[in-house]
């Protein structure tokens, strides 16, 4: 099992001043990731989110600006898709409207709004509310696949609130097709294919045995999917991974199969509005037609900025690629296990 979990101790030495300058030492691991081989380093700091984030302030400034996908602006003032390729131009789905996206990131590119709600909170998002909008998603993958046999990547994206990147409060989705696979995308399949060269087997069965045998990070199965703190988290503070151990492709899921996720993830949600995390990222990776490929996702909580406005990303992840975490993901497991219980 230590062929997955890959972690060096290590540690600095200093006087500190918060403890009258005696000698004190700080350790941290580095770890690796056990698909791709990535680095990051995980500590165990006393950090905690602020206890009362003043999320108020932007949600109304949100309101006092144009918005694009609330209800009296949607029709008017956001694209539609070629007749070609979708005759209708947008695709509606319960209270969920999927539209293109003006700042396309792959070749087929589009926004699902999830309602007329111009604000959801974190604890709201509940699996009955988010389902259209990945029902949506879903019919948007299977209409490209249709339009555009050759594409072979596929992924669902959300930026939650404006501390993870949106621009918008008002929550969406954004859903990526194309011909060549973003860089995470590119080195997870690598990870696969090196895995069943040396091991003459899948990755992914062998990590769900491996993370379920040590207990550290399991969290829980609901329906076609598995949950477990990353290894190597990816944020601030440590995120959590899903697996559809029996998928490789979004092509093949139903709006049924896809429910697991969402109850799962809800759950997650909950988590961290209980911390006080009031945004998140979320990415689901896919590929068309690769069995040794498993579908995935990652959930990334994002803080809020401080009174300086400072960001939870700096030089280490930006331009050295390399995660941090303030706290140890086995750590966090148990109370993200009891919200799923």
């Amino acid at each position: 099992m230590d062929t997955f979990f890959k972690r060096i101790q290590s540690k600095t030495r200093l006087f500190n001043p918060l403890k009258d300058f005696s000698l004190d030492e700080i350790p941290f691991e580095i770890r690796y990731d056990p698909l791709t081989g990535e680095t990051g380093r995980v500590f165990d700091t006393p950090y905690r989110p602020p206890d009362r984030p003043d999320i108020a302030e932007i949600i109304q400034r949100s309101r006092e600006m144009f918005c694009p996908f609330c209800p009296e602006a949607l029709e008017k003032s956001t694209p539609l898709f070629p007749k070609e390729f979708i005759p209708e131009g947008r695709i509606k789905q319960g209270n969920a409207t999927l539209i293109p996206n003006l700042i396309p990131f792959d070749t087929y590119a589009g926004v699902s709004i999830l309602s007329a709600e111009h604000y959801i909170g974190i604890e709201d998002l509940s699996p009955e509310i988010m389902r259209d909008a990945f029902s949506a998603a879903l019919q948007f993958i299977q209409k490209v696949v249709d339009f555009d046999p050759e594409i072979q990547f596929f992924s669902i994206n959300w930026n939650y609130m404006p501390p993870s990147g949106s621009s918008l409060v008002h929550p969406h989705l954004q859903v990526n097709c194309g011909y060549i696979p973003t860089n995470h995308q590119r080195i997870q399949i690598e990870g696969c294919k090196r895995y069943l060269k040396e091991n003459g087997k899948s990755f992914w069965q062998d990590f769900i045995n491996a993370e379920k045998e040590r207990k550290e990070r399991y969290i829980a199965e609901i329906g076609p999917t598995f949950w477990v703190m990353s290894f190597v988290p990816q944020s601030f503070l440590p995120d959590v991974t899903c697996i559809f151990p029996d998928h490789y492709s979004l092509f093949q899921l139903s709006v049924t199969e896809i429910s697991g996720f969402l109850q799962g993830l809800s759950r997650v949600l909950q988590y961290f509005g209980q911390e006080n995390i009031h945004a998140f990222n979320m990415s689901i990776f896919s590929v068309k037609e690769d069995e040794d490929f498993r579908i995935n996702a990652r959930i990334c909580p994002r803080l809020l900025t401080r009174d300086i406005g400072n960001s939870d990303r700096a030089y280490i992840y930006t331009l050295h690629k390399e995660p941090y975490t303030v706290k140890p993901p086995e750590s966090v497991c148990p109370k993200v296990r009891e919200i799923f219980t």
